[in-house]
């Protein structure tokens, strides 16, 4: 049977000009996914495809990273949950990468790596309208892992490095076991 999801998703790069009052007024049921980690690869990380940091700042893309950081941070500040979650497949932010979104979120917008990672876990689970089943580490939940070798609280980049992953569980079920020794 076909369920209805009650949340609303917005999935903006950069809209200075949006009405965070309207957004605060339904945050019980809005989520804003900005999808930063495109943008900020775009200004900084696309040399090697031909794009550099000056064509960036020329085609107005840093001041859209600006604006959007801006923009997060003041509906941040009025209680709409904003979540990490990003534009991939491009050369220079390609499929794989997505653990920077998390770096992006301590860095740009402020977040403790706490904040962050139950953004991207709790909220999760509650924008994918499943808060019952995903999202925590509960009885009864469903079991995606990880063993990390360090601590990811200290270190949010430690996330981003394969070989800090020691164990990888999904959906209860081991994906990578750890190395015995």
């Amino acid at each position: 049977m076909p369920q209805t999801i009650s949340q609303f998703a917005l999935r903006p790069k950069t809209y200075p000009s949006w009405d965070t009052h309207a957004l605060e007024a339904n945050r019980d049921w809005c989520f804003v996914v900005p999808a930063l980690g495109l943008t900020y690869q775009t200004c900084y990380a696309a040399v090697e495809w031909g794009f550099t940091p000056e064509q960036a700042r020329e085609r107005g893309i840093v001041h859209e990273l600006e604006a959007s950081v801006d923009t997060m941070g003041r509906m941040r500040k009025r209680g709409i949950r904003v979540l990490p979650g990003g534009d991939y497949g491009f050369a220079w932010n390609p499929h794989g990468t997505y653990a920077r979104d998390l770096l992006v979120f301590v860095d740009l917008l402020g977040f403790t790596p706490m904040e962050t990672l139950v953004a991207a876990t709790r909220l999760g689970g509650l924008i994918m309208g499943r808060p019952d089943d995903l999202g925590q580490v509960k009885p009864g939940y469903l079991a995606d892992l990880l063993l990390v070798d360090g601590d990811p609280l200290a270190d949010i980049k430690r996330l981003q490095r394969q070989d800090a992953l020691l164990a990888i569980m999904k959906d209860g079920r081991l994906h990578k076991a750890p190395a015995v020794s």
